[in-house]
C-alpha cells in the first residue's frame, strides 16, 4: 500500500478556530485519515515581539516573515495583550473530531522551543507528565503518542514517550521510521519522523511551485511510506487551498492518505534500525532540528 500519514499540529487561536474546521471538512471530502497534536497551554505567538526578545527566532521557526506568518492579532498575544489559554476550546474541537486519531504537544510551547534541548531530565519528564496527565484529565482519554514543538528534544524526551507506553512519536525530520538512539541511549519508541517539506517551508523566492514541488518528492514509493506535517494555523488558514491541492495530487498518485497510527500498524519493527537523532539545519527553517542522523552502530 502507498501510504502517506498526515500530522497535523494545533497550536494556537487561530488553529483552534480557523484552521481545524476547514481541515476537517478538507479531509472529510476526500475519505483521508490525519492524526492532530494538541497544544494544551496558552497562546505566545508575541513572546518573540518583546523588547528583550529582539524578534529572536528560535530553532525550529519557519523563515517566513512573522507577520505573514501568524498575523498581527496573534503577535500581539503574550506582548501587548494577555496569553490566550487554549486547552477549553481545544477540547470542543477534538471532540468534533471523533474521526481522527489525537496525540500531545508540549502545553509550553515556546519555553519547550527555547530550552527543551538543555533542560535537565527530570525537568523534562515533568514537562511531559503534566502535559499527559492533563490531556486525560480533559479528554478522558490516552493520546496515541508525542510531538516535540519544532523539532527540538533531548534525551529525556525520548525516554519519557518509552516510559509513558507510547508506540511511536513524531519528534524528528528523516526519511523513514526508525528506533532512536541520543548519546547511545537507545529508546523503543518508534519515531515516524517528517520525511517531506512543508508547504511555509518552500519560500516565495524560491519560484517554485509549491505544492508541485512537494508532489515531485512523491512519485516515487518510498518502503515506508511518508509523513507530511501540517500546521493548522497555515494549511487550514492561508494555504487551505494548496493544501486541498496537495491531497488531490497524491491521491492522484495512489496514495491513501492515513493517520500516524495507522502508517505504523503497517510497519514491521523488526525492520527498523537503529540510527542517532542528530541536530542538523533544514531548509526552510532556522537553526538546528532533531533529525535522523547515522545508523546505529555504524
Amino acid at each position: 500500500m502507498k501510504l502517506i500519514a498526515l500530522k497535523i499540529d494545533v497550536d494556537n487561536l487561530a488553529a483552534i478556530e480557523l484552521g481545524v474546521p476547514r481541515l476537517q471538512q478538507i479531509l472529510l471530502e476526500r475519505q483521508c485519515g490525519a492524526s492532530f497534536f494538541w497544544s494544551l497551554g496558552r497562546e505566545k505567538n508575541g513572546i518573540c515581539m518583546l523588547p528583550a526578545r529582539g524578534l529572536r527566532r528560535f530553532s525550529g521557526a519557519g523563515q517566513l516573515a512573522l507577520r505573514a506568518r501568524f498575523g498581527a492579532k496573534a503577535l500581539c498575544r503574550g506582548s501587548l495583550w494577555p496569553a490566550a489559554s487554549l486547552s477549553k476550546l481545544a477540547l470542543l474541537a477534538l471532540k468534533d473530531l471523533p474521526q481522527f486519531e489525537h496525540g500531545l504537544r508540549p502545553a509550553q510551547n515556546y519555553q519547550w522551543q527555547q530550552r527543551i534541548v538543555t533542560l535537565p531530565a527530570d525537568e523534562t519528564s515533568c514537562l511531559i507528565s503534566e502535559d499527559l496527565a492533563q490531556f486525560t484529565r480533559l479528554t478522558g482519554s490516552v493520546p496515541v503518542a508525542f510531538s516535540a514543538k519544532s523539532w527540538q528534544a533531548n534525551r529525556a524526551v525520548y525516554r519519557s514517550e518509552q516510559l509513558s507506553g507510547w508506540s511511536f512519536a513524531s519528534d524528528t525530520r528523516g526519511i523513514s521510521p526508525f528506533w532512536p538512539v541520543v548519546n547511545a541511549e537507545v529508546s523503543r519508541c518508534m519515531q515516524l519522523p517528517v520525511t517531506l517539506p512543508m508547504l511555509e517551508e518552500i519560500l516565495p523566492y524560491s519560484g517554485l511551485d509549491r505544492v508541485d514541488a512537494i508532489l515531485a518528492k512523491t512519485l516515487n514509493e518510498m518502503p515506508f511510506g511518508h509523513v507530511y506535517n501540517a500546521a493548522a494555523d497555515f494549511e487550514g488558514v492561508q494555504a487551505s487551498d494548496d493544501f486541498a491541492r496537495l491531497l488531490d495530487g497524491w491521491l492522484a498518485q495512489g496514495y491513501q492518505i492515513v493517520a500516524l497510527g495507522e502508517l505504523y500498524r503497517h510497519i514491521d519493527a523488526t525492520a527498523i534500525a537503529y540510527h542517532e537523532v542528530e541536530y542538523q539545519p533544514h531548509e526552510g527553517r532556522v537553526g538546528l532540528l532533531a533529525t535522523q542522523g547515522r545508523r546505529f552502530p555504524n
